[in-house]
């Protein structure tokens, strides 16, 4: 049978991509977890969908049930580590004491009124325009999720400059709603949206500086170059849907990336690169929407990844660890980009809550409280060193990526031909989840939930423990 036909490719990736009930009940009783964590774990399989997170991550994932500090603790009370800091999202450490209390004393005044003003949400919103890097003034766009910030900085973007064309990075991941799916490159993820694919005309992918297997096929150290130049003959040319440059054409609004790249890996860009996609948005007159939502709020060691690089951005996405847990998220643009739109233009029930907002509050007081970009950077440089010499001892470690707490470790078979050593991860990561260590496995040579190549830190810079490893 041709293996371009209908019953031999969709149907046979459609079968690769399911796996039952019966199946993920098997890795259940497989596992090594205790009899509660069992339980919990067979409650899933019984009521939720097939397509949830966990089994994606882990062989079988852990049910956690308490958390202090970097430590976590399943069902049965066994301790782990907690690398992945909760996916990026318990920036101060779990269950933050002064988190908590902001939180208690909200929750007995008021938890919500719609999509409203109140006294934490624009005491928020000052705090987060002021943060913003540059002398620009700024004004804020709340949302709920991550993908809920990509997709109003995409909307926010075209209506501010009447061009259609988003351009995200190949390997960048913005979420995987109907609206942001097509800026995540994850061929993986895309199936799922058959028969209509999670694109349209609207966008287009560049490409990413990843020094260690640059895109372009340069040298490491003149991967960032190599790929500016790319984007720029893409752009000035005119047999692209991009621009006619000549002609004085765009019809891009906004280049949307990741300053450093979460879950294609941890992967830092070589150097120049950031910089030259803010020179290429000024040239070319687009704006440039910078993702902050796991590289930001202070894991590299500077409140905001783009910092690294001087880059002012027209619009910051931050969420994740912006609350401690609890779903806000937010848009800090430019204030003629947010001021370009009429009351109406944006609305969520549960957009920046009262719960949400004094929580964020009280996070950002445990930043400046306890320096927490600091001792991110601090604590970086400690573990950056340490990383060195283990890569010296042991070949397969092949590359190391560190800003600050944001970690990335590339594992190889071979350092001269870089093949991923997918396999020998995989098991680093059963081993670990065994003997209390949790972060997560990624990047460009992932199989699913049993291989991949990298480890990558979701772990935050506001931690006092150790930084984690994963490769979202």
């Amino acid at each position: 049978m041709d293996k371009r036909a209908f019953s031999h490719r969709l149907i046979g990736q459609r079968e690769r991509l399911h796996v039952s009930p019966g199946q993920l009940l098997e890795r259940v009783e497989q596992s090594g977890y205790g009899p509660r964590s069992k339980e919990i774990l067979r409650e899933q399989v019984r009521h939720e969908s097939t397509g949830q997170v966990g089994f994606a991550l882990f062989n079988c994932p852990p049910a956690i049930v308490r958390g202090e500090g970097a430590l976590v603790w399943d069902a049965d009370g066994m301790e782990y580590v907690d690398m992945l800091a909760g996916f990026s999202v318990s920036n101060v450490g779990h269950c933050h004491s002064a988190v908590t209390a902001a939180l208690a004393e909200q929750a007995g005044r008021l938890m919500h009124y719609f999509d409203l003003p109140g006294e934490p949400r624009e005491r928020l919103a000052a705090r987060l325009a002021a943060m913003a890097p540059g002398d620009r003034r700024r004004r804020v766009v709340f949302g709920t999720t991550g993908a809920d910030a990509a997709r109003l900085a995409i909307r926010l973007a075209r209506w501010y400059t009447g061009a259609p064309i988003i351009l995200s990075a190949y390997g960048g991941y913005h979420g995987t709603t109907g609206a942001t799916m097509p800026t995540t490159a994850k061929g993986g993820m895309w199936a799922y949206f058959y028969p209509v694919l999670p694109q349209d005309s609207g966008h287009a992918k560049i490409p990413y500086s990843y020094p260690y297997r640059c895109p372009v096929g340069a040298a490491p150290e003149h991967c960032a170059e190599a790929c500016l130049e790319f984007t720029r003959r893409m752009l000035l040319g005119k047999e692209s849907p991009f621009a006619e440059h000549r002609a004085g054409v765009s019809n891009v609004a906004a280049i949307l990336l990741e300053p450093m790249q979460a879950s294609a890996g941890y992967i830092i860009p070589g150097a120049g690169y950031l910089r030259g996609i803010r020179e290429l948005c000024d040239e070319f007159g687009f704006l440039l929407i910078d993702d902050e939502i796991q590289a930001g709020l202070g894991r590299t060691g500077r409140l905001w990844a783009c910092e690294h690089e001087q880059v002012v951005p027209d619009m910051i996405l931050t969420s994740k660890g912006l609350a401690s847990g609890l779903p806000i998220s937010a848009v800090i643009a430019d204030d003629e980009v947010a001021a370009s739109w009429g009351p109406g233009a944006h609305v969520g029930t549960f957009t920046a809550g009262a719960l949400a907002c004094a929580t964020a509050n009280a996070t950002l007081d445990v930043y400046e409280s306890e320096q927490l970009v600091k001792r991110a950077a601090d604590r970086g440089a400690y573990f950056l060193d340490r990383l060195e010499g283990l890569r010296e001892r042991h070949p397969i470690l092949g590359w190391i990526d560190a800003r600050g707490l944001f970690i990335g470790l590339e594992f190889v078979r071979d350092r001269a031909a870089k093949e991923p050593a997918m396999d020998e991860t995989a098991r680093m990561l059963e081993f670990c989840v065994r003997e209390g260590l949790l972060f997560e496995k990624g990047g460009y040579y992932c199989a699913g939930s049993s291989s991949s190549p990298r480890w990558s830190s979701g772990r935050n810079s506001s931690t006092a423990r150790p930084a984690s490893w994963t490769g979202r």
